[in-house]
């Protein structure tokens, strides 16, 4: 029988197909060390946000597949893996609509300012014998603007970021900007998005930029303080893809100097983020433990999805969604 180590628990229906087939084992502690230990005889390794090195890899001489839990894949090594002769797969269309639907609400809290106003009315900031609440509104700055016609920038026009797309263009009638090299246009245009060649084209136009693309060297701190200057002091940055993707001390700068007008992030660099991090404690910015596929479906389809991909490398076939193979 096969032997599959999980190095994060995932849905049970996932684990079960997994069980059918194979025996599973569960790193004690969940680090590297215990990573180290239970590996050395497992055929196979699921897992979700863990890091996956050369060092693991070698140290599994039975290893057969990886199975990477969620959309991206850059947290294993993919450069060893070929080397090895290890496949690997992944589930990349297994929370498109978990994710999409996610950023569609951190683009309606931040332009209507709707945390601001939860907090100021749990605060009772907003409450006046002798004002209004319309009036202490005003003065608390709580005054916002419609979405309506406003301009989204999607940065990784894929699954996730043409579904925002179709969302902000049904729901708000927004003009949505592309930047994607990876992209044709008339694939953009089928979802309604212009196409943009370069971020100095398109940052200037938007309202909201949306991060969607892949993590990695090739996007490692695509957003940083020449990218963020780039936006208009009312624009909005939201970013669920990976934390890599932005420079959190040029942010934060930004953010100080009121140069950009707030921002939404799910996701950090390093990941979880340090105690104290000053992302997690300002108002201008909403903060969330990377929790846009921490649905019941996505978490259902990532890890059904990953068991069948495993399985198909361990007893011969073709899986749906390999990385390496």
């Amino acid at each position: 029988m096969h032997k599959i180590l999980v190095v994060e628990r995932i849905h049970q229906a996932g684990e079960k197909m997994l069980a059918e087939k194979a025996e599973l084992v569960y790193p004690q502690p969940q680090n590297l060390a215990g990573i180290l230990a239970a590996v050395g005889d497992c055929d196979a390794i699921v897992v979700r946000n863990t890091a996956i090195t050369r060092q693991i890899m070698e140290a599994a001489p039975r290893l057969k597949v990886i199975g990477r839990h969620g959309v991206g894949y850059d947290t294993v090594d993919i450069g060893a893996a070929e080397e090895l002769g290890i496949p690997v797969v992944y589930t990349p269309a297994a929370n498109t609509e978990s994710v999409a639907e996610i950023s569609l609400g951190f683009i309606i809290c931040l332009g209507r300012k709707i945390v601001q106003a939860h907090r100021a009315m749990q605060a009772e900031e907003l409450l006046s014998d002798t004002v209004t609440m319309a009036i202490m509104t005003r003065q608390k700055g709580l005054i916002n603007a419609d979405l309506w016609g406003k301009t989204l920038g999607v940065i990784g026009v894929g699954r996730i970021g043409s579904s925002l797309a179709k969302k902000v263009v049904a729901a708000f009638n927004m003009r949505v900007l592309g930047y994607d090299p990876y992209v044709a246009r008339d694939t953009m245009a089928g979802c309604g998005v212009q196409k943009a060649e370069t971020l100095e084209e398109m940052l200037p136009q938007c309202d909201f930029v949306a991060l969607h693309c892949s993590g990695g060297a090739g996007t490692r701190h695509l957003i940083n303080a020449a990218t963020l200057a780039l936006m208009k002091p009312e624009a909005y940055l939201i970013n669920t893809a990976r934390g890599s993707i932005v420079d959190e001390q040029a942010l934060l700068a930004a953010l100080g100097e009121k140069r950009i007008a707030g921002a939404a992030v799910d996701v950090y660099d390093p990941e979880p983020p340090r105690p104290g991090n000053p992302l997690l404690h300002r108002d201008d910015v909403i903060v969330t433990p990377h929790f846009c596929a921490m649905t019941e479906e996505s978490l259902y389809n990532m890890a059904t999805m990953v068991a069948q991909g495993v399985l198909d490398v361990l007893e011969g076939r073709k899986p749906e969604y390999p990385v390496v193979i």
